[in-house]
Order: C-alpha cells, then structure tokens, then sequence
C-alpha cells in the first residue's frame, strides 16, 4: 500500500493493493472522504461490486465513485456525470475537479437525459435582485411557473437548454459546482446499503445486543474491514470498523484505512503479530462476544462523549 500527494491538489490518497480489493484508492480531503473504483468501462462493474462500494461508503459516510474512460463502450465526454449501478461515473480529468476548486458545472446523466444542477437560493436571489416575477422568468426561459418553483426549492433541475439560458441571464454562479457533496446531494438516497448479517457467530452475536441499543451493523467483503457498526443519532455519528484475526499485512492496511477516515478500528485475535502502537486501533484477544462487545462500547461512549448506555 502507497501513499502519495495529488499534484492538484492536498487530498490524501491510499492506494489499495490491487486485485486484493474492491476499491483501488481511497482519498481524504479534511471531512469528505471519496472511495474510487477503476475499470477500462463502467459497464464491466458488476452489481455485486457496486452493493460492496455502497456498504462501504454508507458506513464510512463516504462518495463512491468509479472512474473510467468509457461505459457500454462510448467514451465518456468531459465534465458530465454518469451512473452505474447508481453509483457516479467520470473521467480521470472530471474527476480532478472535485479536488481543484476550479468552477466547473455539475452536469449529468438521467432519466435519459443530461441536466445541471441549479443552486436555488441562488437563483431565487438573482432573480429578485433584477426584479423579476417567477411568472417573468419562466416567460423569458420558456417554462412554467411550477418549473421556476421547484428550480429554486430544489426540487429539480434544469435541462441544458434551459441552462444555456438561465446562465445568459444569470452568469454561471447559479450552478453547483461538481464536488463531493453536490454529487453525495445527487446520489445519497441512491447509494444505500444492502443488508446483510454476518456469517461468523461471534460478529452475529455482538450484532445482535448492539441493534438494540440503536447501532447499525455492517458485513464487508473485499474491503480492508471485515464489519463494522455505527450510532448515528441528532448530532452524534460514530462509527467503529472491525477486523478478524488475519496477517500483520492485512491488519495494517485497516489500521492505515482507519486513521485516515478517522474510524476506530478493532481486531478480534487469539494471536497477533506486532502491529505497532496505533491509536486507532482496539486488539481484543479473545473470541468472547461479550469482551468484543464491551470494547466496542468503550470506544463509542469515549468518542460520542454524549452517549450513554445502562
């Protein structure tokens, strides 16, 4: 595993062992987390893999995104979002954008068709600074009065026509800029974990308490966890990744992955090989539930403060 600086910009890349993984980079800007795929055409990525990235991504709070030169064997045009599996789909240099701060649109694919997204408050505030009436604009731009509503509530966006015109108007400040939560605002409700229950009697046990008092389990497969679970509630958003007895290699790849997203990390192992004095990381030596239970407990009332359970 590398890391190494992008030259655009100050995100931190992990570069994952390839082939061992789902995910080939995983890239930290201070609190935005992105987790990106590879392949030579988005078609090629299955729904198997796409369910694997959501699982991680809802768990980690993190944007999955694939990167590619082509899909169904079209090459990709330059500063438009696609979609796979209802995962973000761009190019190499689209993808530099979310990291430059450049000003670049974000216009993309769906429904069949291609749009941009609107910054509403925005617009609505333009257009009341120049004095005109939703009824005059929609006039002006060729839409309904219904349209300029939902443009400026959010509630949808604008075809590249209509953008074409708006921008005429309005100049280009009136789109979103293609970033990580503009893309995590377009695709969140699309990018949901699976469920799914571990295999392993130990993690079903712990899993099964830790429901109960409000945490959300996850199970992993060719990722650098193997589970992990999370509290999310009003302001408090914990979330804990878990590792079973594996090689000093595989241990340190989580352990790495887990500093970077800010994710305590616990290892469930009779037998560990040294690791290194690493903060983020939990070893339980044992396969008691009860002993991984407690631990995992110990970390989200030490990291959510607030939390409190009888």
């Amino acid at each position: 595993m590398t890391e190494e600086k992008p030259r655009h910009a100050s995100p931190l890349y992990v570069k994952l062992p390839e082939s061992e993984y789902c995910i080939d980079y995983i890239l930290v800007a201070e609190k935005n987390v992105v987790l990106a795929k590879e392949s030579d055409d988005a078609s090629k990525i299955t729904p198997g893999t796409a369910n694997t990235l959501k699982t991680i991504a809802d768990f980690l709070d993190a944007l999955p995104i694939i990167l590619s030169n082509k899909i169904s064997g079209e090459k990709l045009e330059e500063s438009i979002v696609y979609s796979r599996h209802n995962i973000p789909v761009v190019s190499h240099e689209t993808f530099k954008h979310l990291f430059t701060g450049g000003r670049a649109p974000l216009i993309y694919f769906s429904h069949g068709g291609v749009y941009v997204k609107v910054r509403g408050k925005k617009l609505k505030e333009l257009r009341e600074k120049m004095g005109l009436s939703r009824g005059e604009l929609a006039w002006r731009i060729g839409v309904s009065n219904k349209a300029i509503v939902n443009y400026e509530e959010g509630e949808s966006d604008v075809s590249l026509d209509v953008a074409w015109k708006l921008e005429k108007l309005f100049g280009d400040v009136i789109f979103e800029e293609v970033s990580t939560e503009s893309l995590k605002e377009i695709f969140n409700e699309k990018i949901k974990a699976p469920d799914s229950e571990p295999r392993d009697a130990i993690l079903r046990s712990v899993f099964i308490e830790l429901r109960s008092y409000g945490f959300k389990n996850y199970v992993f497969s060719k990722v650098p966890f193997d589970a992990g679970v999370k509290f999310a509630r009003e302001k408090i958003n914990v979330k804990i990744a878990i590792k079973e007895e594996s090689s000093s290699k595989d241990i340190m790849i989580a352990s790495k992955v887990s500093e970077h997203t800010h994710t305590p990390l616990v290892v469930i192992a009779n037998t560990l090989d040294e690791v290194g004095d690493e903060e983020n990381l939990v070893v339980v030596k044992s396969k008691d539930p009860r002993k991984v239970r407690d631990a995992i407990l110990n970390i989200f009332k030490r990291e959510g403060q607030q939390v409190h359970f009888q």
